[in-house]
């Protein structure tokens, strides 16, 4: 897969014809940040390099024993949430400042059996039933859940289940096959997953749809993390995903259990390894089974661990689970600068101003009308299906949206606002005219 990519670069940068006049593009490393950096590159083909980089943490506190099992965390409804991987349905709410639980919203008629990651779109949270220690499970899925209904507890729930393309080996292998997942996020129209890998301390990107039903995860691309792979934090906006895991030896079957991040950004469409790719190394004295990351402004991460309890030659460690922050500027601000993101991101608000608005008519023919105050004209919105397929965005600048029949035929709709972070959603019917 790595030679096609490269190979695609490389003749894309020699021989661009436009007008009727060839001109060739440079390719190479456009990261300043880069030991191989080329000011004078047009094109990233991905080689960049980066010197070997340790990076401090914030200990923000211990999470409550309730949480011990901390398997996920991602930023909703103005917050940071998570989930435990066994034998719960709640998601518990964090406060970020001091590791304190705030708030459970629990889930009925769902269950884990080893409930690893959730990531989210617009319209769902999706809980991914994924973990494989062992490589012979057969029931991996995803379940896709209404925000909408989370939040009203009406609990509209779905099941995406899946198979590996390659897996034909289904005998138990405790901690040493390839087929583990515990990271994944979801795009417009896929979800796309990054693999534990127990035997190759790799990970390979598998793509599955992110309807409901039953599907085969194709195998994508691979990249050597020289570790085990646990969480996944995706800003689509940025072109910008962060992993985190921990270290592994797969020929002695020990983890010293060191934390790290690898970053990947300037990716070429859904390739996320086709742009710069950067570890960073936690201090050798952290020890975490580190399983969750996320973000809400690309610039500080939060980051959860399982307890981990154990004896190694007589002597007993006993890991609580916590919360950590990371402060990522120095990696990646000269990056995310082209994007208008700048070193004086805010700390979490509550932006309640998005709660006055109010849609109408409900059902509707052909025009929706928007009744918000005047300072927030300009917001961006979309329209999904209940497929979650977009049919419709754009920015409001003016008081009403004008659907179309042909893209939106009668049916039921969720129209999706966003205000700085926050979303508002508004399930409507559109009527035949």
């Amino acid at each position: 897969m790595k030679f096609y990519i490269h190979t695609a670069l490389v003749f894309f940068c020699l021989l661009i014809v436009t007008m009727g006049r060839g001109y060739a593009q440079v390719c190479g490393c456009t990261d300043s940040l880069a030991i191989n950096y080329n000011p004078v590159t047009t094109v990233n083909d991905g080689s960049c390099e980066y010197a070997s980089t340790t990076i401090e943490t914030s200990e923000i506190g211990t999470l409550d024993s309730l949480l011990d099992g901390s398997s996920t965390l991602f930023f909703w409804n103005n917050g940071y949430w998570t989930f435990n991987d066994h034998n719960d349905n709640c998601l518990y709410r964090i406060d970020s400042t001091n590791a304190t639980t705030t708030e459970t919203l629990c889930i009925n008629n769902i269950s884990s059996h080893d409930m690893e990651e959730i990531s989210q779109d617009s319209l769902y949270l999706y809980f991914g039933d994924m973990g494989n220690n062992r490589g012979n499970r057969h029931d991996l899925h995803i379940l896709r859940i209404s925000k909408e209904s989370i939040l009203n507890q009406t609990f509209a729930i779905d099941t995406i289940a899946f198979s590996y393309e390659d897996q034909t080996d289904f005998t138990a292998q405790p901690q040493a096959t390839d087929f583990d997942c515990e990271a994944f996020v979801v795009t417009d129209d896929s979800i796309y997953l990054f693999t534990k890998q127990w035997a190759s301390t790799q990970t390979t990107i598998y793509s599955l749809p992110k309807t409901p039903g039953t599907h085969i995860a194709q195998r994508r691309e691979t990249y050597n993390v020289n570790g085990l792979v646990t969480g996944a934090t995706y800003m689509p906006e940025y072109q910008l995903i962060v992993l985190c895991g921990y270290s592994y030896s797969s020929k002695v079957k020990v983890s010293s259990l060191r934390p790290f991040l690898v970053l990947l950004y300037d990716y070429k469409d859904h390739r996320f390894f086709s742009g710069n790719k950067r570890r960073l190394n936690f201090k050798s004295t952290v020890k975490s089974q580190v399983e969750a990351i996320a973000t809400h402004n690309g610039l500080d991460y939060y980051i959860t661990n399982e307890h981990f309890e154990t004896t190694v030659m007589g002597i007993p460690f006993n890991l609580p689970a916590k919360l950590q922050r990371v402060n990522l500027r120095d990696y990646l601000l000269p990056y995310l600068s082209q994007f208008g993101v700048s070193d004086h991101q805010t700390v979490i608000q509550d932006y309640k101003p998005i709660d006055e608005i109010r849609i109408y008519p409900n059902p509707v023919s052909n025009m929706i009308y928007i009744d918000c105050p005047k300072h927030l004209s300009g917001m961006k919105y979309e329209i999904f299906n209940l497929n979650g397929q977009k049919v419709a965005e754009g920015a409001l600048r003016e008081r009403f949206i004008s659907l179309d029949d042909r893209s939106m035929p009668a049916g039921e709709y969720v129209l999706v606002i966003r205000k700085n972070k926050v979303i508002k959603t508004f399930p409507f019917i559109k009527q035949e005219n």
